[in-house]
């Protein structure tokens, strides 16, 4: 009997970094970059704050690849990794963006 109750244990234990783990998601967002133009770029949030967070990016810092600083001017969109953008330029900007 201790054994099943200690088994339980750990078998719930050791479930818990995964449930843990499941609660994040990749997004892209298409954004207006100051002084760069359209681009878009890719975050890391929890899935519960992932609307709040998507609505304060503008004014944002962000660094190019060249290490300049430019600013979220707008964001336009943000889905989650695997779905299409529903801006025609969003898809086409996309379609383009290295991963």
């Amino acid at each position: 009997m201790n054994k099943l109750i200690t088994l339980l244990l750990a078998v719930m234990v050791a479930s818990i970094p995964v449930v843990a783990l499941a609660k994040k998601q990749d997004y892209k967002c298409f954004v207006n970059l100051m002084p760069k133009g359209d681009k878009v770029v890719f975050y890391r949030w929890d899935v519960n704050e992932a609307n709040r967070i998507s609505s304060n990016l503008a004014g944002k810092q962000l660094r190019d690849s060249d290490g300049n600083r430019v600013y979220i001017k707008k964001v336009v969109e943000c889905v989650p990794l695997n779905n299409d953008f529903m801006s025609s330029r969003a898809q086409e900007v996309d379609s383009k963006t290295l991963r």
